[in-house]
């Protein structure tokens, strides 16, 4: 989620400023009040909208995931090895700086509580399907063009995704840029020796 930037739309700049309070302290200590000090306009709008931490964040997951479906709607790659390559590049980047690793930490922590909160398992859940079917139409139209193994798309997905969410997790938990890499390093290099018709 890019930041800083300059909006004349004040629910976009409430879930900026909800972006950086989560960076800056992570789920367990960002507060309502946390987000209203990141909040550059009056802070009685934000409170007028939100009555608290878990309504606001119930949005802001909604502002991520329509963010994250209008990224891979944006994605113009006809050569499914660059589709799946750009896929994967939302969901778990080459290169996460500190920014990065602190917001996917807070992420974690928010899906932690998905179990005890249904707007969180819903919109995780809607996340989570977005991004497996636009991996699984990846793998199908390789296979259909010859540049994958005739694989089942469904569990090779589920795979490649569950792999990526642990390695995300493994490291951003550690904070461990190294252990990052190495995860995506191994993505990569599975779709070139398992995948890819001609590694």
């Amino acid at each position: 989620m890019a930041s800083g930037h300059e909006s004349d739309d004040p629910t976009a700049e409430i879930m900026e400023a909800t972006y950086r309070a989560l960076c800056e302290h992570g789920y367990p200590e960002t507060s309502i009040s946390k987000i209203a000090d990141e909040f550059e306009k009056s802070q009685s709008l934000l409170y007028y909208h939100y009555e608290d931490k878990e309504d606001l964040l119930e949005d802001f997951l909604r502002y991520l995931l329509d963010q994250l479906e209008a990224e891979l709607d944006e994605i113009d790659e006809d050569d499914p090895v660059q589709r799946l390559s750009a896929v994967l590049d939302r969901l778990f980047p080459r290169d996460i700086d500190d920014e990065g690793i602190r917001f996917r930490r807070a992420i974690l922590e928010i899906r932690s509580q998905a179990p005890y909160h249904d707007v969180y398992q819903e919109q995780f859940k809607r996340s989570d399907d977005l991004i497996l079917a636009e991996i699984v139409d990846a793998i199908e139209d390789g296979i259909d063009s010859g540049a994958f193994r005739a694989v089942n798309s469904q569990q090779t997905a589920e795979f490649i995704y569950s792999t990526a969410y642990g390695g995300i997790e493994l490291g951003v938990t550690l904070e461990d840029e190294d252990s990052l890499e190495r995860s995506r390093v191994a993505i990569d290099d599975y779709i070139d020796s398992h995948l890819r018709m001609y590694a």
